[in-house]
């Protein structure tokens, strides 16, 4: 370890941490909205809806509802990259990391629990005109989830510009799949997306904090 090393590695730790509180203000003043049922947060949702039939085509094709293509290749898009993550912490024999995720993806499940009944949100009115979604819909677990990964991986392959732009580039696509298709899915509305977003890179951002804070050098010193 050189002197300027763990000054650099402790800076890092700290901006994952500030990152964490700005994204959790985010996440609360967003809440606030969506329980408020506001205006801008309806425009908002329409928008991006309309977009997407634009886009996409007709809003009752094979790809939408649930159990449609979208929703079929969002869920394994998510698994894939969850079990990517893990495998890859596993063959470097990052145990501890590994965990880490482990116990972000379970908090971030826990909290998700708690908004979605304290906020309360109906799952979106299929265009078809089939069943409503029981369940509540803020925020998306699966976009949630999507971003703790990514903030993680962003985190273990820090210091190698390659490798991070790398992992920018294919985790924002992944993580934009994610998301289109909870929207197209009709299992969230585009705000519950945004929500999901939030809450995972509060905690995502809280665990690259804990491990880069932890050993601060060790993140991505392989590709060094």
């Amino acid at each position: 370890m050189t002197g300027t090393e763990a000054p650099a590695g402790a800076v890092a730790a700290s901006r994952h941490l500030v990152a964490s509180a700005v994204s959790a203000v985010a996440l609360l003043v967003l809440t606030v909205q969506v329980t408020a049922r506001s205006d801008a947060v309806r425009t908002f949702d329409a928008d991006a809806r309309a977009w997407a039939d634009r886009s996409l085509g007709a809003p009752d094709g094979p790809w939408a509802g649930a159990g449609g293509w979208a929703d079929l290749a969002g869920s394994a898009l998510l698994a894939a990259g969850v079990l990517a993550v893990l495998g890859l912490l596993l063959w470097r024999r990052r145990l501890g990391a590994a965990l880490w995720v482990l116990a972000g993806l379970s908090v971030q499940f826990a909290a998700e629990m708690l908004l979605e009944p304290l906020v309360g949100r109906p799952a979106p009115v299929p265009a078809d005109g089939g069943p409503q979604d029981a369940g509540f819909s803020f925020p998306s677990g699966h976009m949630a989830s999507a971003t703790l990964v990514l903030v993680v991986v962003l985190a273990m392959v820090r210091g190698d510009t390659w490798r991070w732009w790398l992992s920018l580039g294919a985790g924002a696509l992944l993580v934009s799949a994610v998301g289109v298709s909870r929207v197209l899915a009709e299992a969230h509305h585009a705000a519950d997306v945004a929500g999901g977003c939030l809450l995972g890179l509060t905690i995502g951002c809280a665990v690259a904090w804990r491990l880069v804070a932890r050993d601060p050098n060790s993140l991505g010193k392989e590709a060094r």
